[in-house]
């Protein structure tokens, strides 16, 4: 039997965000409907470092996940991780 829901592995990593920006984003994507996934991680190896959010999303409404991001955020993103701009290397 297969599910209509995206698996895990499908899903498009949308960026890593402080808790407090996680909350902001995961509020406007299950407002606007957008399946998402979630991991919390914290960045090696620097202990009592805050913990960071995984966001991912499915990747058939990614653009209007990183249109919210761009509402929420600006164009400054508040994220380095993202596989949007995998192509894109700050040096």
């Amino acid at each position: 039997m297969k599910s209509d829901e995206p698996q895990q592995s499908d899903f498009l990593l949308l960026g890593s965000y402080l808790p407090e920006d996680a909350k902001k984003l995961l509020a406007r994507l299950e407002q606007t409907g957008i399946a998402f996934r979630t991991r919390a991680r914290r960045p090696f190896p620097q202990p009592g470092a805050p913990v960071t959010m995984d966001i991912s999303v499915e990747p058939s409404r990614s653009s209007e996940a990183a249109q919210i991001q761009r509402e929420l955020f600006g164009d400054g993103l508040p994220n380095y991780d993202s596989s949007f701009f995998r192509d894109h290397h700050n040096v």
